[in-house]
């Protein structure tokens, strides 16, 4: 797996607005706030077997449009909307729901064991949306490769084992 993601949210650089006693960090326009909302990308690829890649197409993002959307016997739902975002005051503002109802995102986490260390260490990533197009699929005589790029709208955090509940 060749996975290349962020390890935490960004921060807007504050614009500097020079005055008659020096300078001064002030936001000059709206777009300054919405860099906050921006998402971060992500990719992966990976080999695949035929039951690994059905796994994945079932919990990537409901690619079908499936109602309800099934991810083997279990009901999922959209993550989204679900974290927030620390302001330049120190307030939480939730994150944005989608414009298009269909869109749904779901949380990743990335966990690599170290058989010398006695902890592990990995990333959790909240309301990942997974394009349609952007999952392609290689295949080649011995293989089948996966690669993946996605976008990631909420908290980024680090963790030292999985969440109950997900599966490796």
């Amino acid at each position: 797996m060749s996975f290349t993601g962020p390890a935490a949210k960004p921060r807007p650089i504050d614009p500097i607005q020079v005055n008659a006693g020096g300078y001064t960090h002030t936001p000059d326009s709206d777009a300054y706030e919405a860099a906050y909302y921006e998402p971060l990308e992500f990719s992966f690829s990976c080999l695949v077997n035929d039951l690994d890649y059905v796994k994945f197409r079932n919990a990537a993002c409901n690619l079908d449009l499936n109602d309800p959307w099934l991810v083997g016997s279990d009901r999922w739902a959209s993550t989204k909307g679900k974290g927030s975002i620390v302001m330049p005051d120190g307030t939480y503002r939730a994150t944005q729901a989608f414009n298009d109802t269909k869109k749904v995102t779901v949380d990743m986490q990335l966990l690599f064991q170290n058989i010398q260390a006695t902890t592990n260490r990995g990333m959790n990533w909240e309301e990942v949306y997974i394009p349609p197009q952007n999952i392609e699929i290689i295949e080649s005589p011995d293989t089948m490769e996966m690669s993946v790029r996605g976008l990631i709208y909420g908290d980024i955090s680090p963790l030292s084992a999985f969440s109950t509940g997900v599966e490796s």
